[in-house]
């Protein structure tokens, strides 16, 4: 059978010192921005201190070469944001790559070429891209990552959307085309075989280009991570760009043949590979969607108990009071309404403007804060202090709400419809009473309205 390398031929120059930087570039990008992929860089990342070499790294740059005057927040969460952190971590390691080009070059100037260390670049690249796909695949499957449109998305005003929130309600109304986008990503896993490489990669560029497109059209907040996740499919299929002109433009015969893998000569060492093989793709499936299993019930344990607790729905707020003075119905600062339950959970001000919460219904509890991009901003300064441990995340919340940061309440149900809170907002006491709205997720048109084969 044809393979792609069967003729063992030198580079130009160009091809080589291209090829030492993706090389690097790639390899750095899996480890140090998606090490949430594998627990094993996981472990580094939180156990080896690693987090704590990147969080330096960063900072420096940030502090002594651009000059950012704000805190920067890292992503310890292992989100994709485009955030201040994320860019310069990608500054880092495109400068690591050029160095580590040019070093690689002059001691290495004399090779030919690197047939088997492309090889094993294309493999790393497909395994990976294989099963962070997936992943997302995972996502639309159980809906994690589109959920249901809550109450408060329900009952706001679509031009007070943001793109972001407007693209994620589409995709979440529809539990059959997350399916549909959840197959189409799963078309990742046809990577893990070099037979099946070139089909794999031409679905995978068409899915991620189209997540590029939403992402860039809607202000998703993240872009440029799908945009590198094309460009590593891209390099998959690159060799075959002479092939795929020669097919579609010339009329003239070809194939699209497979990589050629380094040859074993002992029986044992290609058994033993192949079984590692299927056991590391088996384990890393079932790991992965029983863990989607478990999030899931997790979730509906987490809306059930709210609901059985009687603070689910949307809560009209009917008294206000701070320091024993009742704030005035068209007070900017006073609360209108309370939605709990769904995937998004806000309190409205008379002002336009929304709070967010933490709840906890065995503590009977909640914590409201301002906005994400504050609470990360204190949550990062307060690991710069501390150092980021597990002491430190527990020791989180106590030290927000000591600093005013998180407003601590505690909440009780009265008669099944009042919910009643006290606690404190700016050190002053707070006390509020709301009373819920009869009004349920499936009396709205957008949810009633199912599928019709006729529409008149």
């Amino acid at each position: 059978m044809e393979n792609l390398s069967a003729q063992i031929l030198p580079w130009n120059p160009y091809k080589r010192i291209a090829f030492r930087f993706v090389f690097i570039f790639f390899i750095l990008f899996i480890v140090l921005l998606d090490w949430s992929v594998n627990p094993v860089f996981s472990f580094f990342y939180y156990e080896g201190n690693l987090a704590q070499v990147l969080d330096g790294i960063v900072a420096w740059l940030g502090k002594h070469l651009f000059h950012i005057p704000y805190t920067i927040i890292s992503p310890y969460d292992a989100q994709h944001n485009d955030r201040t952190y994320v860019y310069l971590l990608y500054f880092a390691m495109a400068a690591m790559a050029a160095m580590g080009t040019i070093l690689w070059s002059v001691l290495d100037r004399k090779r030919a070429n690197y047939d088997t260390a492309w090889y094993w670049l294309t493999t790393s690249i497909r395994y990976y891209l294989a099963f962070t796909l997936f992943l997302f695949a995972l996502e639309k499957f159980f809906k994690m990552q589109f959920p249901d449109p809550g109450l408060y998305t329900l009952t706001e005003r679509v031009g007070d959307l943001s793109p972001m929130s407007l693209a994620w309600t589409f995709f979440g109304y529809s539990y059959s085309y997350n399916i549909v986008i959840g197959i189409a990503e799963s078309a990742a896993l046809l990577l893990l075989f070099r037979r099946t490489m070139v089909f794999g990669a031409i679905l995978t560029l068409g899915t991620l280009l189209n997540v590029i497109i939403v992402n860039f059209s809607y202000d998703v907040h993240a872009k440029m991570y799908p945009t590198i996740l094309f460009v590593m499919t891209s390099f998959l299929v690159l060799p075959y760009a002479d092939r795929f002109i020669k097919f579609f433009f010339t009329n003239q015969a070809t194939s699209l043949p497979p990589i050629q893998a380094p040859v074993f000569s002992k029986r044992w060492v290609r058994i033993s590979k192949n079984v590692f093989k299927f056991l590391l793709i088996g384990f890393v499936i079932v790991f992965s969607v029983n863990d989607y299993v478990m999030s899931k019930q997790r979730r509906h344990n987490r809306e059930m108990s709210k609901s059985q607790a009687g603070i689910s729905g949307i809560f009209d707020v009917t008294r206000f009071v701070v320091a024993q003075d009742t704030v005035a119905a068209e007070s900017p600062q006073r609360w209108s309404q309370i939605i709990i339950g769904g995937s998004r959970e806000r309190i409205r001000l008379r002002g336009d403007s929304v709070a967010y919460m933490f709840i906890s219904v065995a503590d009977r509890e909640l914590l409201v804060y301002k906005s994400p991009k504050d609470l990360s901003t204190h949550e990062q300064e307060i690991f710069n202090e501390y150092g980021f441990s597990q002491r430190t995340s527990f020791m989180l919340d106590s030290i927000l709400v000591s600093r005013q940061v998180l407003s601590k309440f505690q909440f009780t149900v009265v008669d099944s419809a009042t919910l009643v809170l006290k606690g404190i907002i700016d050190r002053d006491s707070v006390s509020i009473e709301a009373k819920k709205q009869a009004v349920r997720r499936e009396d709205f048109r957008l949810i009633k309205n199912g599928f019709h084969w006729i529409t008149e």
